[in-house]
């Protein structure tokens, strides 16, 4: 097999700097500056002046080689992978972790020979994409030929209006801070063009315009930028309905260009809608010590698998789930910066693996800070400290069954903001409310399953009371039971005392499957308290008692 290209780790930089001169291009710089085939480059990434900070634990070059098109790159092959190198898109791309230097800067040399044509990248910290100025690919191109690109020719009107009440109220924003927003990412446009926001009045409404040259009929991504002092930070979003082959571009706002004169309102107060409020992670430093328990509620999970019939596929490894009772039996576990890195010491960032590290693995079974042992809900405590230079009020985090990257897009995690105002805080995070598009199965304001479809009518083999869903359950679940029998039916609810507290079923039915739905009342209409309780079904001979969970 040809050799096209070998990457090697160095710690220092000053050999290598002193015999060449210094090409930079935004965030990132490289020796020689005109680098050609057969060349050592290394390449040095500033996380003062990109978007990924000195504090990031791991930083990577996310790249491939040769590239034919916007986005089209090669995968190098493996036999040239530097050590922690893994497949990111399989015959697409790579990456390979980067060093962080003395001078807190993120380094990685590559050593070329002349088959290479170009080496096309993007710096990534496992969440944030940072990219060339003009949001397009860094592109180190060794043949003089310069970067692909496309180029516009329509010049339109765009004006934005955006919402910042939610930013305010999670503490992500406040009036007096900077917001402007940039369009044109992923050369959408020719240029990116920063558009300054501007207050209406005293509301929380802001409102900005500027030219920008694009193609009418296409689409312009577009994000808000929020300035604090001398800090800059990215709006985290996802787009959920983004159906595009670019990595990192859901994370990009979209709009369609209709006319000369293009808006947006990002005004909705949703966690999925596509023209939602922005949110900011609040950066704050911690005022105080503080417990903090996690919790991950894997019901939704569950409910996708078993009534949309999908699979929870690994978009890093081979972590797919596909049935219903391989979550439970699996388990969960939280990865990302509230973990400590998005890394770790025995493996690649997700797999099985995960499941063994104290710090990512999350329990059911009443330790751990786990309140109810068997409900579904997985739990884990971390303890941060108002003194760590890294631990801030907003932390970011994902969830995994089996330690898999199976519950969302890459690059779509939850972040929430910790309520340091007590010396324990506790973060209630459901699995897959990172895309609620998906997860359609689930109802993540109500807690409870949504769109099941009726049970097809066919001819039991045998008597069966099923368990109910969802379980634990609040306000209501759902029991299923087969009759292979006409005959007198009886479905009664009992409490841990076996007092007989509600009768859902008593009378007489014909063979068959059947649902039935218990509001959590006793026979009287009155709400009962969270605990656990059995329902018993008695038709002919046939008799089964199963036990339920009711969580208020």
């Amino acid at each position: 097999m040809k050799k096209y290209v070998m990457l090697v780790l160095l710690v220092s930089f000053f050999a290598v700097s002193s015999a060449f001169s210094q090409k930079v291009v935004g965030a990132v710089s490289w020796v020689p500056e005109d680098a050609q085939p057969g060349d050592v480059i290394t390449l040095t990434y500033d996380p003062e002046v990109g978007i990924i900070k000195k504090f990031d634990k791991t930083v990577k070059l996310h790249w491939g080689i040769n590239k034919v098109g916007y986005g089209k790159w090669k995968e190098p092959p493996a036999s040239m992978w530097p050590e922690g190198t893994i497949v990111h898109t399989k015959g697409v791309s790579v990456q390979s972790p980067m060093i962080l230097t003395a001078q807190n800067k993120w380094e990685i040399t590559i050593a070329t020979n002349d088959t290479i044509r170009t080496i096309d990248f993007v710096i990534t910290n496992g969440t944030l994409w940072d990219k060339a100025p003009g949001g397009v690919d860094w592109e180190l191109d060794l043949t003089g030929g310069g970067p692909i690109t496309p180029t516009h020719d329509d010049t339109l009107q765009f004006e934005a209006l955006v919402d910042m009440s939610s930013a305010i109220s999670q503490r992500g924003f406040s009036f007096g801070d900077t917001l402007e927003c940039q369009v044109g990412f992923f050369s959408t446009a020719n240029e990116v063009v920063t558009v300054p926001m501007t207050r209406i009045g005293f509301t929380s409404l802001y409102t900005g315009a500027a030219e920008v040259v694009t193609t009418i009929g296409d689409t312009l991504d577009y994000q808000y930028f929020v300035q604090k002092g001398s800090q800059e930070f990215t709006e985290l979003y996802y787009n959920f309905f983004y159906n595009g082959t670019t990595t990192g571009e859901a994370q990009r706002r979209q709009v369609i260009v209709s006319s000369p004169t293009t808006s947006v309102a990002d005004t909705v107060a949703s966690t999925g809608a596509s023209d939602r409020m922005p949110f900011f992670k609040n950066l704050s430093s911690l005022s105080r010590d503080v417990l903090v328990t996690f919790t991950c509620d894997v019901r939704p999970a569950i409910a996708q698998i078993k009534y949309g019939h999908d699979i929870l596929e690994d978009i890093q490894g081979t972590v797919d789930i596909t049935h219903p009772d391989s979550v439970l039996a699996m388990g969960v576990a939280i990865n990302g910066p509230a973990t400590g890195s998005w890394s770790n010491d025995i493996g690649p960032d997700w797999g099985k693996h995960l499941m063994t590290l104290q710090n990512k693995r999350m329990y059911d079974d009443g330790t751990h800070g786990d309140a109810v042992a068997g409900d579904s809900i997985f739990t884990i405590q971390f303890q941060f400290y108002k003194d760590s230079s890294d631990v801030f009020v907003g932390q970011e985090f994902k969830f995994g069954i089996c330690g898999g990257d199976n519950e969302g897009g890459y690059g779509n995690n939850h972040v929430e903001n910790i309520d340091d105002s007590q010396p324990t805080a506790f973060i209630n995070a459901q699995f897959g409310s990172i895309d609620p598009i998906f997860y359609n199965r689930w109802d993540f304001d109500k807690r409870v399953v949504t769109g099941v479809k009726p049970r097809p009518q066919t001819t039991p083999s045998a008597y069966m009371l099923e368990q109910n869903y969802p379980n634990p359950f609040n306000p209501e679940t759902t029991i299923d039971y087969s009759l292979q029998h006409s005959g007198k039916v009886e479905l009664s609810v009992f409490n841990v005392r076996g007092e007989k507290i509600a009768t859902l079923i008593d009378a007489s039915q014909g063979m068959g499957a059947y649902r039935v739905t218990w509001n959590g009342k006793d026979s009287l209409g009155n709400q009962v308290g969270s605990g656990v309780y059995f329902y018993k079904i008695k038709a002919g001979d046939f008799t089964a008692i199963k036990k339920m969970i009711l969580v208020r």
